[in-house]
């Protein structure tokens, strides 16, 4: 076992190169799996866990320390590419997505350059990553000799602080020594106003309204209202039919914001991925009927609530689309559309496709359908050759020293893409387009024969199936 083990380092230093820093720490994060937690006490458990909390804290300055010498370094030999470039790569490193990877680092040239006693206690275990993150935000608009007077106070409290309190003290501590930046930093957010959406757990989203804050807390205490009158029978509305005032407030707002009379469906189509086993009952008797569904971008579904959500549409309200996979059924690889009201079939299936961005651990939603092998390169625009990616690492592949390549897959997508992106620094990143019903789905049964070909774009639309018809006659009754 031990020559096993001597093997399988000897691998990982290659693999991680010869420098002696970077042999240490993987040694020491490999040394941990060999610690007899059940020969301990529970005191001596809890104190390994307060201990690893400050090796967390460790390991995060050791980071930032790092990151800020490859800005410093990459800033004298490209300036103009240094800022994004940098903030992916260190993405790439840290498994996170790039937005996150600018913060981190942003954060660490400021604890470096600028908070030094924050830097210490991080270095230290003394407090965490979120603490320094939080100093650094409630500090970005002061000057340099006011962020160094703010590291200053709260050097000595600061390690008896959670993140939230830290965060707080420096704003305190800000507003304090230039009221007038923290003003203009109110003003300055204003114009970051938005509304984003993201999955929450259990089939629900949260729907976020990002704005000042006498106006969201207005429009809040507003709905509130509205919903308190409703459930206690004070209002002319549907009626609260059972539903507390949490749920009236929200399909109020939902109503209200998205402009539709009480019972009218939202005019916009959302796209859900589901086997005809799952649907319909039909098809491949080898596979199973609960077989989650998925929606693009956001996630699963179980498969009773995606039958739900196409019964309770109605006909009037549902099309099918036919999805043409491999002979296995994992990857997409044609697909035809019955219906016209959108352009651009061949963007439908990357997005379908890759779900996400298809950087490694990005997972922003794709806005992009672009080559993969630059036009300039001889690349064409077809399925294999293609990738969706957010807007951010679209612009960062293009970069000086970046490049992205597809090492696996088929041309047509009969089998899983694999695209490998290589950084600056030479470091290899690869990522594989997820099954089409998404990351944990059960490989299905290999079917006999070979998928009908896909329907020829602009040719007159075909004779609806034996599904569709099952289909049109389930939603009419």
């Amino acid at each position: 076992m031990e020559g096993i083990r001597s093997a399988a380092l000897d691998r990982g230093t290659a693999e991680r190169g010869t420098c002696v820093g970077v042999e240490r720490v993987a040694r020491f994060r490999e040394s941990l799996a060999d610690i007899d937690i059940r020969a301990m006490s529970d005191h001596d458990r809890l104190a390994l866990v307060a201990e690893l909390e400050r090796l967390k804290g460790s390991a995060s300055a050791c980071q930032m320390r790092a990151t800020d010498a490859v800005r410093v370094a990459r800033e004298q030999s490209s300036p103009q590419d240094a800022g994004r470039s940098v903030g992916s790569e260190v993405a790439l490193a840290r498994r996170e997505s790039p937005s996150l990877g600018d913060r981190f680092v942003g954060v660490s040239r400021a604890l470096v350059e600028e908070m030094p006693a924050t830097l210490a206690a991080l270095t230290a275990g003394e407090v965490g990553e979120r603490h320094a993150v939080e100093l650094v935000r409630e500090t970005a608009t002061l000057s340099r000799e006011d962020r160094v007077e703010v590291d200053r106070r709260l050097a000595g409290v600061l390690p008896g602080l959670g993140w939230r309190a830290a965060g707080r003290a420096a704003r305190r501590v800000a507003a304090e020594l230039d009221a007038a930046s923290v003003v203009r930093r109110m003003e300055t957010a204003v114009r970051s106003r938005r509304v984003s959406v993201r999955p929450a757990p259990d089939g629900m989203a949260y729907l976020t309204v990002l704005g000042p804050l006498r106006e969201v807390v207005g429009a809040y205490a507003a709905v509130q209202g509205r919903a308190r009158s409703v459930v206690g029978g004070q209002c002319d509305d549907e009626g609260a039919d059972g539903r507390g005032v949490g749920a009236v407030a929200a399909d109020t707002a939902l109503r209200l914001m998205a402009g539709l009379a009480p019972g009218q469906v939202q005019p916009v189509e959302v796209q859900l991925v589901v086997t005809d086993r799952a649907l319909l009952g039909t098809g491949d008797g080898a596979r199973s009927v609960f077989e989650p569904a998925r929606v693009p971008g956001q996630g699963s579904v179980p498969a009773p609530v995606a039958r739900s959500w196409v019964r309770e549409a109605g006909p009037a309200s549902v099309w099918l689309r036919r999805l043409y996979t491999s002979p296995g059924g994992r990857d997409l690889v044609a697909m035809d559309s019955r219906r016209r009201l959108f352009g651009g079939l061949l963007r439908r299936m990357l997005v379908l496709r890759d779900d996400v961005c298809s950087t490694p651990w990005c997972d922003a939603p794709i806005v992009h359908a672009d080559h993969t092998r630059p036009v300039h390169a001889g690349g064409v625009t077809s399925f294999g050759n293609g990738g969706g990616r957010c807007a951010r690492c679209n612009g960062v592949k293009e970069a000086e020293g970046w490049r992205v390549r597809v090492v696996a897959g088929s041309v047509c997508g009969a089998s899983p893409l694999v695209l490998e992106t290589v950084t600056p620094s030479r470091h290899r990143y690869r990522s594989t387009s997820p099954p089409l019903l998404g990351w944990g789905s059960d490989p299905p049964k290999v079917a006999t024969n070979a998928p009908p070909p896909p329907t020829r774009r602009g040719a007159d639309p075909p004779t609806p199936s034996p599904l569709e018809r099952h289909l049109e006659a389930l939603l009419g009754a």
